[in-house]
C-alpha cells in the first residue's frame, strides 16, 4: 500500500479462519499421535502432508481479503494480489461474488468479500453492504494515473516450495522412489 490513509476497511471471511483453526488443531493432534505411538522421526515424515493440508485451507479460505484505503484497494485472492487505484475501477458489482470491473474491461473477483447467500427469504446481503462501502471509497478517491499492479503472493509460494521439497524428502526416506 502507499502512504498511511485516514480511512481503512478490510473484508475477510471469518469462516476461513475457523476452517484453518480446525485444520491446524487436527494436524497438531495427528502429529502428537505420531510422536506418542511411534517416534519423533515418524512425525517429521508425516508433517509435510499435514502442513500441505493447512497451507491449502489457509490459501483457499483464510488468506483472501479486500483492503480498501483512500487511494486504492488491495485484493488478495488465493495466490495472487492486485493493488488497484480507485480511478482504474469502472464498476463494483455483486453477482455471486464481489467483482471489480477495471477500466480496461477486465473483471477481478474479490474472494475475500462475502459471497451472495442463496437464501430466498434473506433480503440483506453482507456482500451488498461491502460493495456499497467500496463504492463510497471509490466515489471520494483522488484521481490517479497509476497502473494496476498484480503479482504473486511470494510468501505463500515459498512456503509451498518448502512443503513440496519436504514431502519429496519424506517419500525418498521411506523408499517410495525405489531407493
Amino acid at each position: 500500500m502507499s502512504a498511511p490513509s485516514a480511512y481503512r476497511v478490510a473484508f475477510r471471511r471469518p469462516s476461513g479462519w475457523v476452517a484453518f483453526a480446525v485444520a491446524a488443531a487436527l494436524s497438531l493432534y495427528l502429529l502428537g499421535d505420531a510422536v506418542v505411538r511411534g517416534r519423533a522421526f515418524d512425525a517429521v515424515l508425516v508433517a509435510p502432508w499435514l502442513l500441505a493440508l493447512c497451507w491449502g485451507v489457509y490459501v483457499l479460505l483464510a488468506a483472501p481479503s479486500v483492503v480498501a484505503v483512500d487511494d486504492r484497494v488491495r485484493v488478495r485472492n488465493t495466490l495472487r494480489t492486485a493493488d488497484i487505484p480507485w480511478s482504474r475501477i469502472a464498476a463494483i458489482r455483486m453477482r455471486w461474488q464481489l467483482e471489480l470491473v477495471l477500466d480496461d474491461g477486465r473483471v477481478l473477483p474479490a474472494l475475500g468479500a462475502a459471497p451472495r447467500h442463496l437464501h430466498v427469504n434473506r433480503r440483506e446481503q453482507p456482500g451488498d453492504d461491502q460493495a456499497a462501502t467500496l463504492e463510497l471509497f471509490r466515489e471520494r478517491a483522488p484521481a490517479s494515473d497509476e497502473p494496476v499492479r498484480r503479482g504473486w503472493h511470494a510468501p505463500s509460494l515459498v512456503l509451498l516450495a518448502v512443503i513440496v521439497v519436504w514431502a519429496l524428502w519424506s517419500l525418498a526416506v521411506t523408499g517410495l522412489f525405489g531407493g
